[in-house]
C-alpha cells in the first residue's frame, strides 16, 4: 500500500507536468479553480481573501537508517484573511481564521533520526489553527493578538521552507524539541508588538503560551484553556535588512520560557533560554545564501543546545525555468550528553543534508523532488547513515 501510495504521487506529479506544459491557458492561472466566474475578485475587493493550499510529500528510505521504508504525508491548508477596514470600517485592522487538516504516515520511525524527513508530518488530525487580529497604527506599529503560533513571526524565513526535512523547514528546529515555542499547526494564545522606525529596522517582542500539552492534537485546537502548568515563552527579534542593492536580511533573537520543564537528569528547570541569529543575503544575481545558528546554555532540558543551518536557494537556474528553485542545505544539530545519559547512550550529533529542485509548474502548483542524506542518525553513531528520496507536490486552489 505505501508502495502505491509513492508511485501514485509521482506518476500524478508527472501528469500535471505534462499538462500544464502542454497548455498556456492553465498555466498562466494564480489560481487552479481560476476566479469562481469573478467571484474571487469581488470577494478580494470587498475585504474577504480565501485560501487554500494542499501539500504532500510522498517519501522512500532507500539505504541506511533501521529499515527500508515508503510513506506519503498531506495537508490541507485553508482559511480567510478579513480586511475590517473593508468590511467594518476599522481602520489598519485584518483577522485570520484557518483550517489545517494532516493525514498519512512518516517514514522517521525507520530512519531513526532526531529530524523527520518529511515536514508536513505531525498530528495527524484536523485542527482549528489562526484566529487572530491585528491592528496596524500607522506605519510604524502594528499589535497581533488570538490564536496563533510564534513562527508567525519569530525564528523563520521563507528560504527554510523549501526544505522537506523538519532540520529546517519552519521555526528553528532546536527551539521546538525543547518545547519552549510551537509552530504550524499547533495555535497557542500569544500576542506580538511590532516597531517598523524606518525600512531597514525591525524590533519585535511576542508572548505566547507554551506548557506539557502544546503538542496534544487530540483537541483538535479547540482547548482555548490556560492550564496550571502552563507558562509562557517571551520572544523578542531585531530585523536588520540593509539597503545594499542586494536583497540582505540579518535577525538575531532571545527566547525565554517560564514554566516547569523535565530534566534529563530528574527534577525540573523554571526556565529555559535560547539565543539565535539568521543571515540571508543574494550573492548573485538569483543566487541567495544563508546561514543560522542557535544556542542554549540549558543542557539539561535542551535536546540539541547548538544547532547551525545553512543553505543556497537559486532562483532561475536553468534557462527557460526562471521561476524554478535549485536548494541545497546542511544542518548540523549536537545533543547534549544530559540527553544521552537519559537515553544510556553516549550521543554525539545528527547531521542533515538536503539536495532540491523545485519545478514551478505554473504560479499555483510545483512539484520538488529532493534527496537527503542523514549522517549519524540519533547521534548515537549505532545507525547507519541514512539516504532519503522525496518528492514535495504544492497547489493553491
Amino acid at each position: 500500500m505505501k508502495n502505491e501510495l509513492f508511485v501514485t504521487a509521482l506518476v500524478t506529479a508527472g501528469a500535471l507536468a505534462s499538462q500544464v506544459s502542454a497548455d498556456d491557458g492553465f498555466n498562466s492561472g494564480d489560481y487552479l479553480t481560476r476566479d469562481w466566474g469573478d467571484l474571487r475578485p469581488q470577494l478580494i475587493e470587498s475585504g474577504i481573501t480565501p485560501f487554500l493550499y494542499y501539500d504532500s510529500i510522498s517519501s522512500a528510505s532507500v539505504s541506511g537508517g533501521l529499515r527500508s521504508d515508503q510513506d506519503y504525508v498531506g495537508q490541507v491548508y485553508a482559511g480567510v484573511d478579513l480586511d475590517l477596514e473593508k468590511i467594518f470600517g476599522w481602520d489598519g485592522t485584518t483577522m485570520k481564521v484557518s483550517y489545517v487538516n494532516r493525514h498519512g504516515n512518516s517514514l522517521s520511525d525507520s530512519v531513526g533520526g532526531i529530524y523527520d524527513p518529511m515536514t508536513i508530518y505531525g498530528g495527524q488530525v484536523s485542527y482549528l489553527y489562526q484566529l487572530y487580529i491585528e491592528k496596524e497604527f500607522g506605519d510604524q506599529w502594528a499589535i497581533k493578538l488570538g490564536r496563533l503560533s510564534a513562527d508567525n513571526d519569530f525564528a523563520d524565513t521563507g528560504l527554510y521552507r523549501y526544505s522537506l526535512s523538519t532540520s529546517i523547514n519552519g521555526p528553528i528546529r532546536a527551539t521546538l524539541l525543547e518545547n519552549s515555542i510551537t509552530s504550524f499547526p499547533y495555535a497557542v494564545w500569544g500576542g506580538r508588538i511590532k516597531y517598523t522606525p524606518t525600512d531597514e529596522h525591525q524590533f519585535q517582542l511576542g508572548a505566547y503560551q507554551t506548557g506539557p500539552d502544546q503538542w496534544d492534537f487530540t483537541n483538535n485546537g479547540l482547548d482555548f484553556s490556560f492550564g496550571s502548568d502552563d507558562g509562557i515563552s517571551v520572544l523578542a527579534q531585531y530585523d536588520w535588512t540593509p539597503n545594499t542593492g542586494r536583497n540582505t536580511r540579518v535577525f538575531v533573537g532571545a527566547i525565554n520560557s517560564f514554566r516547569d520543564f523535565d530534566n534529563f537528569s530528574g527534577g525540573t528547570t523554571d526556565y529555559l533560554f535560547r539565543a539565535y541569529i539568521h543571515g540571508e543575503t543574494e550573492i548573485a544575481d538569483g543566487l541567495t545564501a544563508f546561514a543560522m545558528a542557535s544556542y542554549s546554555p540549558d543542557d539539561d532540558v535542551a535536546k540539541t543546545p547548538l544547532q547551525i543551518s545553512a543553505g543556497l536557494n537559486y532562483k532561475g537556474l536553468f534557462p527557460g525555468r526562471e521561476e524554478d528553485r535549485t536548494v541545497f542545505f546542511a544542518t548540523y544539530g549536537q545533543l547534549s550528553d544530559e540527553y544521552g545519559d537519559a537515553i544510556g547512550e553516549d550521543v554525539d550529533y545528527e547531521m542533515v543534508f538536503e539536495l532540491g529542485h523545485r519545478f514551478q509548474l505554473t504560479p499555483s502548483a510545483y512539484i520538488q523532488p529532493s534527496v537527503q542524506y542523514i549522517q549519524n542518525p540519533g547521534g548515537t553513531g549505532d545507525i547507519d547513515d541514512a539516504v532519503v528520496l522525496g518528492a514535495w507536490l504544492g497547489l493553491r486552489f
